[in-house]
């Protein structure tokens, strides 16, 4: 089943937004997955925040799946240029980029929502605009993943599948 998502490429801002307008997050997976659900929907629909780690990741020594998220910001608050610099992360030094790729933004239970009230919703809440937009196959993403063993980036997968938010036909 296809359902209507937005896309974030994660670097530090965006990190640091997530927490200040979300929180931490609701749950965490030893894969890397760290998610939020919010009634943000413009309908009031329960919105799914997923940051979907790098293919292969494995959760750095030393850190539990529901520490990550603050283990990664205090790695970007200490570190001089955080979308470049490795961050502590643990008993490692990562790049933000081996932590997560990109922020996805989707109706949890699958309801229809247009492009582009999900683009303006999605705006407001985060105060940025996402990058890509457009309809999912999260069914066919989670087998190519476990048809890989994990070796398998989703978050590429979804940039490649979704279009420029700025399209015309997805206005502002």
């Amino acid at each position: 089943m296809d359902v209507v998502a937005c896309v974030f490429q994660v670097d530090a801002d965006l990190v640091e937004r997530l927490d200040a307008r979300l929180g931490p997050p609701l749950d965490s997976y030893v894969r890397g997955w760290q998610v939020w659900l919010e009634p943000q929907g413009p309908g009031g629909e329960t919105l799914e925040w997923r940051l979907h780690p790098p293919a292969g990741f494995a959760m750095p020594q030393g850190v539990n799946p529901h520490d990550l998220f603050e283990v990664a910001l205090a790695g970007i608050a200490e570190a001089a240029d955080p979308d470049v610099d490795l961050l502590d992360v643990g008993a490692e030094k990562r790049p933000l980029s081996g932590l997560w790729e990109v922020l996805e933004v989707f109706p949890t239970f699958g309801e229809e929502i247009s492009p582009p009230a999900l683009i303006a919703t999605v705006e407001d809440a985060l105060g940025r605009r996402p990058d890509k937009v457009g309809h999912v196959d999260h069914g066919r993403l989670g087998d190519l993943f476990k048809g890989h063993r994990g070796n398998f980036s989703v978050g590429q997968a979804l940039l490649d599948a979704l279009g420029p938010v700025d399209r015309p036909d997805h206005p502002r």
